[in-house]
C-alpha cells in the first residue's frame, strides 16, 4: 500500500506505518475470505462433503462462508471491548496472530477422504475462529489511522486502508488461479489447494512486524493517561448510541452485502449455471478489484471535500441503478462484458460505499466507545451469512435465471442509501485549523475538567 511521496515528517512517517499496517491486516482478513469463497464454490465440496450432490455440497461449502460470518459480531464486540480498555494495537497484533494461524491450519486440513466427518467438523471450527478474529480487526484496523489523521484528510487516509481488500483479493485469486491452471485437476485437489493457504504465513509475518513497530493511537493514549476508558462500552453504546449504531449497520448492509453478491453471482451463477471458465470468472473480479483500488480512494478524498453522506449516497444509487445491466451483462456469455460488469459494480457502487464507511463510522462514535461503535456493523454479517445460502438456493429456484438475483441487489443498496441518508453529517469544516467540531469540544471538556 503506497504512501503519498510528500509524508516526510516524522509524524508523517509514523502515519505511514499505520496506514501500510492496517492495509495488511485487512488485506490478511480478505484474503482468507476470499480463500474461503474460491475453495468453497470450486473445490470444498468435493474435498469436504463428497457424500452430497454437486448441488448441495456447494451449497454446504458456501455454509462454512456463513459460519464466519456469524462469528463476526461476536468477535467484534469481544475484540471491541478489549480495544477501548486495552487500546488499539494491542488487541489488532493478536487479531492478525488468529487469523493467520486458522487459515495456515486450514491448508494442513486432512480431507473426509482420510478422517471421514471430522474434516467439515473441524472446517467449520477453524471458520468460525478466523471469524471471530477477523471481527476486530476491521474497527481497529481503520481506527489506528483515523486516530493518527487530521480530521480535514481522514476519508483520504482511512480509504486507502480498504485498498487491503482489493489486495487480499488478489492475492488469494491469483494464487488460486495460478496452481489451479498450472497443475492438473488431480494434483491441484490433492495438494495445490493448500498452498495459497499455507501462504498467508506471509502475510502474517510482514503484517506482524508492521504491526509491532507502529505506536498506540494518540486519541486512545490521551484517554488512557487520563483514566477516561470507559468501563462497559458495548452497553454505553446501546444506550446512548443507538441511531448511529443502527445507521452502521445500515450502511455496511449495503456496503458489504452488494460486493459479496457481485462475487457470488460470478462465482457461483457464472461458474455453475451459466459455465463460464472459473479462470475467466476469477479474471473478472480480479480486474474489478484492481480498478476499485484506485476509485475507492477517490472517493475517500471526495468525502473529504463534499461530506460522507453525500459521496456514500452516490456510490448506493450507482448500485441500485447498475444492478439489473450488471446481471444482463453477466448473463451474456461474453467474457469482455463479464469483465465490464464487474469492474462498473466494484469501481463505482461499491467503491463509492467502501471508500467513506471507515471515516463515516469513525466520526460516528466519541473516542472511548469508538471501536465497540464500529464494531457494532458486523451484526450486518448475521443476514449476509446466509447470502452464499440465497444465492445457491435461487439457482435451484429460479432455474437458473439472473433475475432475482438482480433484484435483491437492488433492495441491499438501497437498504444502505436509506441508512445514510437517515443519518447526520459528521465532517464539518467549522475550524480554520481543520479540527473536527467534535475534537474541539473534547478538548475544551478536557480543559475545563
Amino acid at each position: 500500500m503506497a504512501v503519498p511521496a510528500h509524508i516526510e515528517s516524522p509524524v508523517g512517517r509514523s502515519l505511514g506505518r499505520v496506514v501500510v499496517s492496517s492495509s495488511i491486516g485487512t488485506a490478511m482478513e480478505w484474503y482468507d475470505y476470499f480463500l474461503y469463497v474460491a475453495g468453497g464454490t470450486l473445490l470444498f465440496d468435493k474435498l469436504f462433503f463428497p457424500q452430497l450432490s454437486p448441488a448441495v455440497g456447494t451449497i454446504a461449502a458456501l455454509g462454512t462462508l456463513a459460519v464466519g460470518s456469524v462469528s463476526k459480531p461476536l468477535g467484534g464486540m469481544l475484540f471491541g471491548h478489549l480495544g477501548d480498555r486495552l487500546g488499539r494495537k494491542t488487541v489488532l497484533v493478536l487479531t492478525l496472530v488468529i487469523m493467520g494461524v486458522s487459515t495456515t491450519v486450514v491448508g494442513l486440513l486432512p480431507t473426509a477422504a482420510t478422517i471421514g466427518g471430522w474434516a467439515p467438523v473441524l472446517l467449520v471450527v477453524l471458520r468460525f475462529v478466523q471469524g471471530l478474529a477477523a471481527g476486530g480487526e476491521w474497527g481497529g484496523s481503520v481506527l489506528l489511522v483515523a486516530e493518527h489523521t487530521p480530521a480535514h484528510r481522514r476519508g483520504f487516509f482511512t480509504s486507502m486502508t480498504q485498498s487491503g481488500i482489493a489486495l487480499g483479493f488478489l492475492a488469494a485469486t491469483g494464487i488460486f488461479a495460478l496452481f489451479s491452471g498450472v497443475l492438473s485437476q488431480q494434483q491441484f485437489e490433492s495438494w495445490g489447494w493448500r498452498v495459497p493457504f499455507l501462504a498467508s504465513v506471509v502475510l502474517v509475518a510482514v503484517g506482524l512486524y508492521m504491526r509491532l513497530k507502529v505506536d498506540e493511537s494518540p486519541e486512545f493514549a490521551a484517554l488512557q493517561a487520563r483514566g477516561k476508558q470507559a468501563r462497559a462500552p458495548i452497553a454505553e453504546v446501546f444506550r446512548h448510541h443507538r441511531k448511529s449504531a443502527l445507521v452502521t449497520i445500515g450502511a455496511r448492509l449495503g456496503e458489504s452485502g452488494f460486493s459479496s453478491l457481485v462475487q457470488l453471482a460470478v462465482l457461483v451463477y457464472g461458474v455453475d449455471v451459466l459455465h463460464v471458465s472459473p479462470t475467466m470468472a476469477l479474471v473478472a473480479l480480479m480486474v474489478g478489484f484492481a480498478v476499485e483500488m484506485v476509485t475507492m480512494v477517490g472517493f475517500g478524498r471526495l468525502s473529504d471535500r463534499v461530506g460522507r453522506r453525500p459521496v456514500y449516497i452516490l456510490g448506493a444509487t450507482a448500485a441500485a441503478v447498475l444492478a439489473f445491466p450488471l446481471i444482463w451483462m453477466l448473463g451474456s456469455d461474453n467474457g469482455l462484458l463479464l469483465i465490464l460488469a464487474v469492474s462498473l459494480a466494484f469501481g463505482t457502487g461499491h467503491a463509492g460505499m467502501i471508500g467513506v464507511v471507515p471515516s463515516f463510522f469513525t466520526e460516528l462514535f466519541p473516542a472511548d466507545l469508538r471501536y465497540s461503535g464500529m464494531s457494532v456493523n458486523l451484526i450486518s454479517g448475521g443476514i449476509t451469512a446466509v447470502f452464499p445460502l440465497a444465492v445457491s438456493a435461487l439457482i435451484l429456484w429460479s432455474g437458473g435465471s439472473l433475475w432475482p438475483l438482480g433484484g435483491l441487489l437492488v433492495v441491499i443498496a438501497l437498504t444502505g442509501l436509506a441508512s445514510v441518508y437517515w443519518a447526520e453529517e459528521t465532517h464539518h469544516f467549522d475550524r480554520a485549523d481543520g479540527t473536527h467540531p467534535e475534537q474541539a469540544h473534547a478538548l475544551a471538556a478536557d480543559t475545563h475538567s
